[in-house]
């Protein structure tokens, strides 16, 4: 009992302390402090506090060298110290005071980003990256106009890594605003490499169809758990992205309105990495269709209607932002309820969104009746990255094509 009063009187000290604060750091937003326990019994006292007024943007937590025995003053100087380190910080990372060059780059990259019409989830990618980069040209005295600068903080990712892409986009963009539209090359001996073939092996499809029924078997629990197993039912039949799904015909009619059938098209919407594109849903997976049953599947989740990004037209960046956050819930409550604790790894692996879209991928290429052209158009891809990630199914090897067609 004494341990919780002295708790409460420590909250109610820091909340008193922080209201006073907020008027002497009025550009703090939302200034607020937390305490913090330790396992060995070491109390800290945190402060934090939003980039915006709005209390949107990042919000920012400064460890303090400061302790709940100290005096008001004491904890108050500390906050001074550690606001005076972060803005150091924040200098030295943003390329220097403002005006800097690096600084400036930094600033018209991101302004270029924000313009360029790409998604929201994409903007935010490359947002990252920018400042990243920045940030490294910073700490290890390199130019925005320097290419073996660049060149060096490329070859600091490894070249088989989706880092590396990320690295390379972002010191192209830099290099041409900081030399005034000039081209970066940084030629094949810094480039990314492909991934090698044989991607999304094939899974035993009766293990797939169980797990996906005992998502079914939850959606009576929660709204989440009903989103979960609507959208990884359709992302199992069609090979479909999530965000694919997402902005379907599906979402935006009464139920039963649009037609669930083996073959039959749903019209969709393909915003990835900016792009705009018409696309269509369409079920390739017999068995799973009659399992879960045509009226579940028809008939999406509310809470999905609610994220939903238009299908018929160019999503807003509101709408991306909802979306995008859905399909972060539903994966972060599949990864909760299929957890390693549980001992339900292995069933996790079968339904993640991108083994479920591989597993679809190589069901319509044994179909020799259609052309990777349409297959490609099936899935919302190239044929050129269907031969990169797939060339080791049979339907790429010519010995076994010869003895076919020959044999």
């Amino acid at each position: 009992m004494t341990d919780t009063t002295g708790q409460r009187r420590n909250s109610a000290r820091l909340k008193q302390l922080s209201q006073y604060l907020r008027t002497v750091h009025s550009e703090r937003y939302g200034l607020s402090l937390r305490r913090k326990s330790r396992p060995n019994g070491q109390e800290l006292i945190y402060l934090s506090f939003r980039t915006r007024p709005d209390g949107g943007g990042d919000q920012k937590w400064l460890k303090l060298n400061a302790s709940y025995e100290d005096t008001d003053l004491a904890i108050s100087r500390a906050i001074d110290q550690a606001l005076a380190d972060f803005d150091s910080n924040v200098k030295r990372n943003a390329g220097g005071p403002v005006g800097s060059s690096l600084g400036v780059y930094q600033r018209q990259a991101l302004s270029r980003i924000e313009t360029d019409g790409n998604s929201e989830k994409h903007v935010a990618r490359r947002v990252k990256w920018i400042k990243s980069c920045v940030q490294w040209l910073s700490e290890n005295n390199g130019r925005a106009s320097s290419r073996e600068d660049l060149l060096r903080w490329i070859a600091s990712w490894p070249a088989e890594a989706r880092s590396r892409r990320d690295a390379i986009s972002s010191a192209c963009l830099i290099f041409g605003i900081a030399t005034d539209g000039k081209q970066l090359n940084p030629g094949k001996e810094f480039a990314y490499q492909e991934p090698q073939a044989g991607q999304g092996r094939p899974i035993d499809p009766e293990e797939v169809q169980r797990v996906i029924l005992k998502l079914w078997d939850r959606a009576e629990t929660s709204e989440l758990a009903h989103a979960a197993a609507w959208l990884t039912s359709w992302v199992a039949l069609t090979g479909a992205r999530g965000a694919m799904v997402m902005a379907s015909q599906l979402l935006w009619t009464p139920p039963g309105r649009v037609e669930v059938v083996v073959g039959g098209y749903v019209e969709c919407r393909d915003s990835k990495r900016g792009r705009n594109r018409q696309a269509q849903l369409c079920p390739s997976w017999k068995e799973l269709l009659e399992a879960v049953g045509i009226e579940k599947l028809s008939t999406p989740p509310q809470r999905l209607r609610d994220a939903a990004s238009p299908w018929n037209e160019k999503p807003s960046q509101e709408q991306q932002r909802r979306t995008e956050q859905e399909l972060n819930a539903i994966h972060g409550w599949i990864w909760r309820e299929f957890s390693e604790d549980r001992g339900l790894k292995a069933d996790r692996d079968l339904i993640g969104l991108r083994t479920l879209r591989h597993n679809a991928a190589r069901r319509l290429l044994e179909v020799k009746q259609l052309d990777l052209i349409q297959i490609a158009g099936l899935l919302s891809t190239s044929e050129d990255m269907l031969r990169k990630t797939y060339s080791d199914h049979h339907r790429f090897r010519s010995n076994e094509i010869i003895r076919e067609v020959f044999g």
